[in-house]
C-alpha cells in the first residue's frame, strides 16, 4: 500500500478560495471540530498557505476532528449534477497523476546570499501560565463529558428529539433525532437552548421560539413556532478530582496520578507547544526570506512537478471529506480554468520551497541520521500533546517519507540557527492581530449566520550581498 508522502498533512499546498472557505457546507466537512472557531480556523489556513509545501513545519496534523454524517453531509445545493461531473476538463484533473520529484540537479538555479545576513521578525515566546493551563484543563474535562441523571445546565450536553410546527403543523427541516446540542453554545435560534435548562433525561417539553427576521430560510423568516422535544440524555462536564484523573489518565493520554500532577503535565505539555510553534514561526519567515531575496530560476521540469502536486493534493483533500472535483469547482464558485491558475499560483511558491530545502541539506550533507529522525519525533509530540512512538510513526507513513521530513526539518533547524531573530514589540504585534483580525472578518462576514445542521434546517440557527551564482548538479 502506497504511504503518505509527508507527515505534516496540514502543510500540503491548499488553495486559498477565499470564496470556498466562505461556504457553510464546505467549512462543517472541512473541520468538523467544535473547539475551533471560524476565525481560527481561517488563520490555520492562511498560516498553512504561507508554508505550504515541503513537509515544512505546519502545527495541526490533527486539525479536524470527526462529528455525525448529518452535521457533515452537503445539501441538495452543494452536490455538482451529473453534467458537471462527466465534464472532460474535471476528468482529466482527477485522471491527472503526479510525476516524480525532479533530482536538485534538475530543479532549476539558485543565487542565495549568507543566511546569517538575514534578519527575521517573529512574535515574542510565550510562556505558559495558570491562565492557560486552566484552560487547557477546561478544554480537555468539556471534550470528555459523561451522562448525568441531573438537570440540564448551560455547558451542558443534552441529545434530543424534536419536532417543529408552525400553527399547529410540521414544516419541512423542522424534525431531528438523536441531535447534540451544547446549551448556551448559541447553535440553534435565539430562545431554544435557554428553555431546555433543567430538564432531564426522559423529560419533555414543549418550546415556543420566533425565527430571527434575518434567518436564512425565506419562508421562517419572523415565524413563531414550537418545538416538541424529548431529552434523550445529558451529558455534563466533570469535576477534576484525583480520582477522575486516576480512572481517565489513559483515555486522555496522561500519566498524571492526582490533580497537581495532571496540571504540571498539562503545563509543560503546553510550554511544549508554545517552543515549538515559536520555532515554527521562526522557521516560516525564514524560508519566505529566502525565497524573497534570492534569486531562484525553477526548471520547467520542477514546475510541472509543482504544479501536479498542488492539483493533486487538493483534489485528495477534498475527496477525504466526500467532495468530487465538480463539487469542490461548485462550492468555490470557480471552473476548472480559474482552479488551474490559482493552482499555479501555488505551485510557485511550494516549488523554491522544496527547491530551497532540498539546496540546503544538499549543502550542509543534512542527512536522516538517527539524531534528526529523533528530534522529528519530538517535535511531533511537543506539537500534538502527545508521546509519538517512533515504530507505529514509520508502519503508518513509511520509512521513506519519516526520513524526508526528518531532513526537511533539520533543515529548517539549520536555518532557524543562522538567521538573526527579532521578536516584535507588543505595539507592532497588536497592529498586526488587528490587521489579520479585520482581514478574518472580512473573509468571514458571509458565514457568520446561526448554525444549521445539515438535515435540520430549522431550529439551528537570503542576502544578496556576497552571493554567489550556481547551478545545481
Amino acid at each position: 500500500m502506497k504511504k503518505e508522502r509527508s507527515i505534516w498533512t496540514s502543510c500540503e499546498p491548499e488553495l486559498p478560495y477565499r470564496r470556498l472557505r466562505q461556504n457553510k457546507a464546505f467549512m462543517k466537512a472541512k473541520c468538523m471540530n467544535k473547539s475551533r472557531t471560524l476565525e481560527e480556523i481561517n488563520i490555520m489556513k492562511k498560516r498553512n498557505l504561507v508554508i505550504a509545501a515541503a513537509a515544512i513545519m505546519a502545527l495541526s496534523l490533527a486539525a479536524c476532528g470527526s462529528k455525525s454524517t448529518s452535521e457533515s453531509a452537503a445539501t441538495a445545493s452543494d452536490v455538482a449534477s451529473a453534467s458537471e461531473v462527466e465534464d472532460p476538463e474535471i476528468k482529466k484533473l482527477e485522471e491527472m497523476t503526479v510525476p516524480d520529484m525532479p533530482k536538485l540537479k534538475d530543479m532549476g538555479m539558485i543565487k542565495m546570499g549568507k543566511l546569517e545576513d538575514l534578519t527575521v521578525e517573529v512574535s515574542p515566546k510565550i510562556t505558559a501560565d495558570d491562565e492557560m493551563v486552566n484552560k487547557q484543563i477546561d478544554y480537555i474535562l468539556k471534550g470528555n463529558k459523561e451522562e448525568t441523571d441531573a438537570a440540564a445546565k448551560t455547558g451542558d450536553v443534552v441529545n434530543i428529539n424534536y419536532v417543529g410546527k408552525i400553527d399547529g403543523k410540521e414544516f419541512d427541516g423542522g424534525t431531528g433525532n438523536n441531535y447534540d446540542l451544547e446549551l448556551g453554545s448559541g447553535s440553534f435560534i435565539p430562545g431554544f437552548e435557554d428553555q431546555l435548562v433543567g430538564l432531564k433525561k426522559g423529560e419533555k417539553k414543549t418550546i415556543q421560539v420566533t425565527f430571527p427576521e434575518d434567518y436564512q430560510k425565506e419562508d421562517l423568516k419572523g415565524k413563531a413556532a414550537t418545538f416538541d422535544v424529548t431529552i434523550n440524555k445529558v451529558q455534563a462536564v466533570p469535576e477534576l478530582t484525583d480520582e477522575w484523573i486516576k480512572k481517565n489518565a489513559e483515555k486522555i493520554g496522561s500519566k498524571a496520578t492526582d490533580v497537581a500532577s495532571f496540571r504540571e503535565e498539562q503545563k509543560n505539555l503546553l510550554q511544549a507547544r508554545f517552543d515549538a510553534q515559536y520555532q515554527g514561526e521562526i522557521q516560516q519567515a525564514a524560508i519566505e526570506k529566502i525565497i524573497s531575496s534570492a534569486e531562484i530560476g525553477i526548471s520547467d521540469e520542477m514546475k510541472n512537478y509543482a504544479e501536479a502536486y498542488v492539483i493533486s493534493s487538493e483534489i485528495k483533500q477534498m475527496k477525504q471529506y466526500g467532495y468530487s472535483v465538480a463539487d469542490m469547482l461548485k462550492l468555490s464558485g470557480t471552473d476548472v480554468k480559474q482552479f488551474k491558475e490559482d493552482a499555479a499560483s501555488v505551485a510557485a511558491n511550494y516549488a523554491k520551497q522544496r527547491f530551497v530545502v532540498a539546496y540546503l541539506a544538499d549543502e550542509q550533507n543534512i542527512t536522516a541520521t538517527d539524531e534528526n529522525i529523533d528530534a522529528l519525533i519530538k517535535t511531533l509530540s511537543a506539537t500534538y500533546g502527545q508521546e509519538v512512538n517512533k515504530v507505529q510513526l514509520i508502519e503508518q507513513y513509511g520509512g521513506d517519507v519519516v526520513k524526508e521530513d526528518a531532513v526537511n526539518q533539520a533543515v529548517l533547524r539549520y536555518i532557524a540557527s543562522k538567521v538573526k531573530v527579532v521578536e516584535k514589540t507588543a505595539e507592532e504585534k497588536a497592529a498586526e492581530e488587528s490587521k489579520a483580525a479585520e482581514s478574518t472578518e472580512a473573509e468571514t462576514e458571509t458565514v457568520e449566520e446561526t448554525t444549521v445542521p445539515e438535515t435540520v434546517e430549522a431550529p439551528a440557527g537570503g542576502a544578496k550581498a556576497n552571493a554567489t551564482v550556481k547551478k545545481v548538479k
